[in-house]
């Protein structure tokens, strides 16, 4: 059994004896193809406000952001068909994998499998990581088995989209999230500003009162006194008929 190379890659698909639809020459490495990705994919909720949801990146020209801590599903935008004597390999290029993304999905390509590529990505990096429809995000290596297999006939044969418990499972997620921790980070920053603008505008009860002159002058006499000449408290209050 040995890996095919890039060249062994193009002959088999050119003799149909590996499918991948559609197939384009540039996508094609040493020892490996590069697949697309589709312009389907399910975000997980990022907060109580905002729901898991369907994205169409055909409508995002600029991307999608995926945000720290936050779970993406994508789909390839190709089709494979692997003949009985041939088995795959697949898993994120490495180029997503440095900016933090990190993939969740069956490595395992049976021979026999028919169908789109599907798999979970994981933002576990510090910045969002944008992704655009139709940009080489799988990487597929392929192996010559020495003798036939029985082939894949499970579930996920031919499949066009994701998988229900997929759908299920990014849609409806209704705890915390990583992606929620930067959210709050960032709210707790305007909280404590909003803080300080109100504290700005309030103003301080005791500015802008000042003693009459008269009274200050009174209350400096008065410390200018001696003890002996000062009513008691008792005197006070014999004055005042108490």
């Amino acid at each position: 059994m040995g890996v095919l190379t890039g060249q062994q890659i193009e002959a088999f698909v050119q003799t149909k004896s590996l499918g991948i639809d559609p197939f384009d020459p540039i996508f094609k490495a040493p020892a490996s193809y590069d697949l697309r990705l589709h312009h389907k994919i399910l975000a997980s909720p990022v907060g109580e406000k905002t729901l898991g949801k369907v994205i169409d990146l055909r409508e995002m020209p600029e991307g999608f952001p995926i945000l720290p801590g936050q779970m993406i599903g994508v789909l390839s935008l190709e089709k494979l068909s692997l003949p009985l004597n041939i088995a795959g390999r697949f898993g994120i290029r490495s180029y997503f994998a440095r900016k933090g993304l990190n993939a969740f999905g069956g490595l395992q390509l049976d021979p026999g499998f028919r169908g789109r590529l599907t798999m979970n990505l994981l933002n576990v990096g510090p910045e969002p990581v944008c992704i655009k429809y139709k940009e080489a995000i799988f990487s597929v290596e392929f192996s010559r088995l020495e003798e036939d297999a029985v082939g894949y006939n499970g579930e996920y044969q031919d499949q066009e989209d994701f998988p229900a418990d997929q759908y299920n499972y990014i849609l409806n997620a209704r705890t915390t999230s990583l992606a929620e921790i930067p959210m709050l980070r960032n709210e707790l920053n305007l909280l404590s500003g909003l803080f300080e603008e109100f504290g700005e505008l309030i103003r301080d009860p005791d500015s802008g009162l000042e003693l009459k002159p008269e009274i200050r002058q009174r209350l400096l006499e008065s410390s200018k006194k001696p003890k002996e000449s000062l009513l008691s408290s008792e005197g006070i209050l014999r004055q005042l008929g108490c």
